[in-house]
């Protein structure tokens, strides 16, 4: 019997475990009850006021806040975004396009006086051993300042202007060792000179030269694709703006419908100063459109005509020289010398339109005067020149190709550095011009974002003071 009573107790207790198991998650029930108790209040509190009107106006203070907030901070961001990307064009791109141009009539000076000291008889003169040696500094330091603007734009192209950069760098002892030996061997009376001086030549024409006017094109393409995307007009923002002015219009209706109550100060205010902010956003973004599609080409086009010119005029000028060592046909010298002249001619022409603009500084009125009878001199002892050539009086002709500060009439030689000191010059001032335009940009810039962001802050506040008398009628 008692061995019946125990296992009829066992199976009982076995069969009412499950109640133990029970008790800890209704304690856990318990103390989760406890904790949510408050919370869960509050939150009925806050739904029953905020159906109440205090409540109502509470939230749409609170919408109207951070519409108008996230317009003004995202417009600000914007342009101040822009502000940054036009002081990269300003202090790395432009400059990176201005070290390109000097790298190539380095490049170009440097390669003139190798070829002309060769024609001469006797060493390298001490004047020209120190233009060229300071011709090839400078391009080692305008490719050092292209490689560093480069890597401080990262633009699409800065990868690819890198490498370049790199190639001629490692060309520049190769040409610089040939151009030395070709000078021994001169000295030495040996013909295998003309091979050296023409192969330093090949290298400078066909590898140097042409990396220098590939990075050329790279860096001034960057400068205006950076411009054209500058120009572009921010819809997104001002859509942004303009929804938070239709919110805060609405608002107003609401509140009328509301109070009976016409107009509101506040409002008012802030609905005046949210227009302003937009209006003044929109037409910095059509000033900012119309500059960059229109005024940055006009300040923009006689720096790059200049500096195109100027390297074509090198190209011909060192054509000259070596055609008393290689004996170049003098049909092909006359076509490249008048599409040169044509060139040079069109980019004063350019500068002269330009200085017609508003948006174009004046500068020295009689620059393009000397500039053109520069030209015509170069183009008269040219043909003076290629005369001697043809009939075989080299004499004459090294004369004139070599001649910097001739007795009397201007040489083929002085004429070009008149016109290249001339083309320097307007260069100078053609850039100075497009950066004066570029700086009063981005000043413009920022002003129109701080004014933004002032005038949006200033309508959150004109908004609070102007619903507080209503809110107190209710509390």
């Amino acid at each position: 019997m008692r061995a019946t009573a125990s296992a009829a107790g066992l199976e009982e207790t076995s069969a009412d475990a499950w109640l133990d198991e029970l008790e800890p998650r209704r304690e856990r029930a318990r103390f989760l009850q406890g904790r949510l108790v408050r919370p869960m209040a509050m939150g009925r509190r806050g739904k029953a006021f905020l159906q109440t009107t205090p409540g109502k106006l509470i939230v749409v203070m609170v919408v109207l806040t951070t519409s108008m907030l996230a317009a003004g901070l995202s417009m600000s961001q914007s342009m101040s975004l822009r502000n940054q990307s036009l002081d990269t064009v300003l202090n790395a791109t432009e400059p990176m396009s201005a070290a390109a141009h000097v790298l190539s009539t380095s490049l170009l000076r440097a390669d003139t006086i190798a070829a002309g000291s060769y024609v001469q008889a006797g060493p390298m003169s001490e004047d020209d051993m120190r233009t060229y040696t300071a011709a090839l500094d400078q391009a080692v330091s305008s490719a050092s300042e292209i490689y560093k603007g480069a890597v401080e734009a990262d633009s699409a192209s800065s990868r690819e202007i890198e490498d370049l950069v790199i190639n001629i760098q490692r060309d520049l002892p190769v040409y610089s060792g040939l151009n030395a030996r070709a000078q021994v061997n001169q000295r030495m009376g040996n013909p295998v000179g003309v091979a050296y001086m023409s192969q330093a030549s090949a290298i400078m024409r066909t590898r140097m030269l042409s990396a220098a006017q590939e990075i050329n094109t790279l860096t001034r393409q960057d400068v205006a694709d950076e411009m054209r995307r500058l120009s572009q007009p921010q819809w997104v923002t001002l859509s942004g703006f303009l929804a938070a002015l239709g919110f805060l219009l609405l608002a107003q209706w609401w509140l009328w419908r509301l109070t009976r109550r016409r107009f509101n100060r506040g409002f008012v205010a802030a609905t005046g100063l949210l227009f302003l902010a937009l209006v003044w956003a929109s037409a910095s973004n059509f000033a900012t459109w119309a500059s960059g599609h229109q005024g940055f080409e006009t300040v923009s086009r006689p720096w790059d005509s200049l500096t195109a010119s100027r390297i074509e005029a090198q190209q011909m000028r060192t054509s000259e020289t070596l055609a008393l060592v290689l004996r170049s046909s003098e049909q092909d010298m006359s076509v490249h010398f008048s599409s040169t002249v044509y060139s040079v001619n069109q980019a004063l022409r350019d500068y002269e339109q330009a200085l017609n603009d508003d948006d174009f500084p004046s500068s020295d009125p009689s620059l393009i005067p000397r500039a053109k009878q520069a030209v015509e001199d170069w183009t008269s002892t040219h043909e003076k020149f290629t005369e001697d050539l043809a009939m075989g009086d080299y004499d004459a002709a090294l004369y004139q190709a070599t001649a910097i500060d001739p007795d009397g009439d201007p040489t083929a030689a002085s004429a070009f550095n008149a016109v290249d000191s001339s083309l320097a010059t307007l260069i100078d001032q053609a850039r100075d011009a497009m950066r004066t335009y570029l700086v009063q940009g981005l000043n413009a810039m920022t002003m129109v974002s701080t004014g933004v962001l002032l005038a949006t802050f200033g309508a959150i506040i004109a908004v609070w003071l102007g619903i507080r008398p209503r809110l107190q009628e209710y509390l």
